[in-house]
């Protein structure tokens, strides 16, 4: 078990969230690799939103940092509420079964998403059980970005009026979207292999 941290260098609070993982690594005696990233030149460069020059920095480095520790897997954190999140923001924007399907527990084979069925209230509660610390990314409650917003607005309310089981439906429906999505890309590969 490698850790990985990325400082992305975008809020006064990154290095200070950088000491936070430097030190827990070393308390739990866990090796670490941090870069920092320059999100900024890679986003001038690349003419795409700070956010996404940030995802892909990100999925670079823990690429690298993958293939340096001769490691088979990338976990993620992502969780129920992030399943959620994505299924809702890829309804708004108008996304067909790709998007509705939201992300995937394994992605190419090497992305894993252990928590992904996980709720955050339950993620919290047992760090608190086992008295461990953690740091929240504060650009998380900025409501600027179509993600915050369906957080911290849109989420409560479909809870509160309309189903308080809001997340475990929609990442259920993620998962039904997906398996049959799935089963119909086999279905048509087995028809384009007979016509070969």
């Amino acid at each position: 078990l490698t850790a990985a941290h990325l400082n992305h260098g975008l809020r006064p609070e990154s290095a200070a969230e950088e000491r936070f993982v430097t030190d827990l690594c070393a308390a739990l005696h866990v090796p670490l690799d941090k870069e920092n990233a320059e999100v900024g030149t890679l986003r001038k460069s690349s003419g795409r939103s700070t956010e996404d020059a940030a995802r892909e920095a990100r999925y670079a480095f823990l690429k690298r940092t993958a293939a340096k520790r001769g490691a088979q897997r990338i976990a993620l954190g992502h969780h129920r509420r992030d399943q959620a999140e994505t299924v809702l923001m890829n309804l708004l924007r108008g996304s067909g079964t790709e998007g509705l399907r939201g992300m995937a527990p394994v992605r190419d084979g090497l992305y894993i998403r252990p928590l992904i069925h996980t709720g955050r209230d339950e993620i919290i509660s047992f760090l608190d059980r086992q008295g461990l610390a953690f740091v929240t990314d504060a650009s998380n409650d900025d409501v600027k970005h179509l993600r915050n917003r369906i957080r911290h607005e849109l989420l409560p309310l479909l809870r509160e009026d309309y189903n308080p089981n809001l997340e475990q439906t929609l990442a259920r429906t993620a998962a039904v979207l997906r398996a049959e999505d799935e089963y119909l890309r086999e279905q048509v590969r087995c028809l384009l292999d007979g016509w070969g």
